[in-house]
This record gives structure tokens, C-alpha cells and sequence, in this order.
């Protein structure tokens, strides 16, 4: 894992916190926040996009793997509505978070994509695999039980599934696009390119998000959500710096020889986001939380090194 991956990884993992807690302080995790948040990710990455010269020349070996990612994103964004439907966000995130990690080294290292992982990288990742679920296991609140946690795991259980299913799959098919797109138009700007690219993911999942918003408000289960979430700054920040935070990671993915090294290190984002309801949420951390912290931050460092 080069440097320049690496830094850039760190810059995107605190713009992702950020947009992770404004949903979270929001009060308002719904597909309408998401749709929202949606648009604005593709009102922010459209403008760059078209600066980059190529976002309307693309061929379709890049295009069918950048509305695989936007679907696949959309598939991820489901599963996180249904985990937090029947689970707390505190157990579900972190759990969601988690299993990409592992799932995308395995399903690189069946297919040998990507350059074969060291046994030191391995042992990095399942260690971040390790702190993750451990993170899990501090939400919920401290009047829960550690049964009444996983009990409220498992109903959210297929939730979680599906959202990380989406997560490792549109990790692994960016990886792809990045590097066809990559390779068109070499004296074009890096960012700029990638740009073109998030374009083209959000072409799918902002209208896919729309729909899902539209037929949860006409069933009534987020009855007056979009009319509050208009007037709200939350969204439309979070867009903007979701957008800038998965700008980074594409073109982040040019510069890894594994994208498992990108899953992995955007588990970083756990931390951060930690300490920022620490800081201003004033949540309590407990114990297990700063064992689980640890782990995630050992983890990273035996993977780098």
C-alpha cells in the first residue's frame, strides 16, 4: 500500500465520519435522507465531472461498472434502512461495517484479484475485522444486556447482510471501473476523472433512491419525514462530503495493489466517528468500546507496516 493510498484513504475517512454523523445527529436515517443526500452527492460530483472532458465519451466497459456500483450502492443503503429498522444504529453500523472487510479479502483472494495479501496484511484485517464486531457490541446502550444485543442484532440480521453485501460488492466493482476509466484520456486530472465516474454511479442511485423514498412515504412509514429533512442543512452537507469522501477513495483505489487494503482502512472512519459523538454528542466510552477502538487502530497499523 503506497503513501499517497494511504493518505488519501485518511482524508476520505474524515470527510465520511462527518457525513455518517450529521445522518446520525440528524435524527433522521430514512430513505428519504437518503435521497437527498443522494442528489446532492450527484449535484456536487456533475460539475467536476463535466470539467474532466470525458463524462459524456465514456465507453461501456467503464459505464457497466459504474451503474453496477450505483446499484450496489442502493442495494447497501436498503440494507441499512432495514438493519436500523429492527436494530439499533449503534449494533447494526459497526456490524455492517465489519463484514466487508473480511468478505472482500476472501472474495479477492478466491478470484486472485488483485496482488496476493501477505500473512501481516491478512492478520491486520482480521483484526480490524475483530475490533469491528466488538464495536457492535458496545451500542445499544449500557442498560442492554449482551443478550438483549444480540437479539437485537439478529432481527436487523438480514438488514446487515444485505447492506454489507452491497458495500463489498460495489467496493470490488469500483476497483474495476476506476481502473478502466483510469486509463482513458492519461493526461486528464485524476480527481476529475473520477468524478465523471461518481457521476455516473449517482445517475442510477439517486432516481433508485427517490423511488424507495416515494413508496416508503406512500405507505406511510415516513409520514411528514421528507417535508423536515427539506428544511434541513443535514443532508445536503452530508451529500457534499460523502461526495468529496468517495472521490478520494477511487481514485485512492488506483494507487493499492489490493482493494481489500481500501476496505479495511476505511474502517477507520469507526473511530473517528466515535470520538466525534464523544466529543459532541458526549456519549460514554466504555471499556469495550476503547478495547474495540484499539483493535481497529492495531489492526490498520500491521496492515500498512
Amino acid at each position: 500500500m503506497t503513501l499517497t493510498a494511504f493518505v488519501l484513504i485518511l482524508a476520505s475517512l474524515l470527510l465520511h465520519s462527518l457525513w455518517h454523523f450529521l445522518c446520525k445527529s440528524s435524527g433522521r436515517s430514512s430513505m428519504s435522507f437518503f435521497a437527498i443526500f443522494s442528489t446532492s452527492l450527484l449535484l456536487t460530483v456533475f460539475p467536476l465531472g463535466c470539467c474532466s472532458g470525458i463524462l459524456f465519451d465514456l465507453p461501456f466497459d467503464v459505464l457497466k461498472y459504474a451503474f453496477a456500483g450505483g446499484a450496489l450502492g442502493v442495494l447497501c443503503d436498503i440494507g441499512l434502512m432495514l438493519a436500523y429498522k429492527y436494530c439499533d444504529i449503534s449494533l447494526a453500523y459497526p456490524m455492517a461495517r465489519a463484514l466487508p472487510v473480511f468478505l472482500t479479502m476472501a472474495i479477492t483472494g478466491f478470484f486472485g484479484w488483485g496482488k496476493t495479501l501477505s500473512p501481516w496484511a491478512v492478520a491486520g484485517m482480521m483484526i480490524i475485522f475483530t475490533g469491528c464486531v466488538c464495536m457492535a457490541m458496545t451500542g445499544g446502550g449500557s442498560e442492554m444486556t449482551w443478550r438483549e444485543k444480540l437479539s437485537s442484532m439478529r432481527k436487523g440480521l438480514w438488514g446487515i447482510l444485505i447492506a454489507a453485501a452491497g458495500t463489498t460488492g460495489y467496493t470490488v466493482v469500483d476497483s474495476f471501473g476506476i481502473g478502466e476509466i483510469m486509463a482513458l484520456a492519461p493526461e486528464s486530472n485524476t480527481v476529475l476523472k473520477a468524478a465523471a465516474y461518481s457521476t455516473c454511479r449517482e445517475v442510477v442511485a439517486a432516481p433508485s433512491l427517490w423511488i424507495c423514498a416515494m413508496l416508503c412515504r406512500l405507505s406511510g412509514r415516513e409520514k411528514g419525514v421528507l417535508e423536515s429533512l427539506v428544511k434541513s442543512y443535514h443532508p445536503y452537507v452530508a451529500g457534499f462530503s460523502a461526495a468529496m469522501a468517495y472521490l478520494l477513495v477511487l481514485v485512492a483505489m488506483f494507487f493499492v495493489t489490493n482493494v481489500s487494503f481500501v476496505q479495511a482502512f476505511r474502517q477507520l472512519s469507526l473511530p473517528v466517528s466515535a470520538l466525534l459523538g464523544f466529543i459532541i454528542l458526549k456519549e460514554k466510552v466504555s471499556g469495550l468500546r476503547l478495547t474495540a477502538l484499539l483493535f481497529i487502530m492495531a489492526g490498520l497499523m500491521i496492515s500498512v507496516l
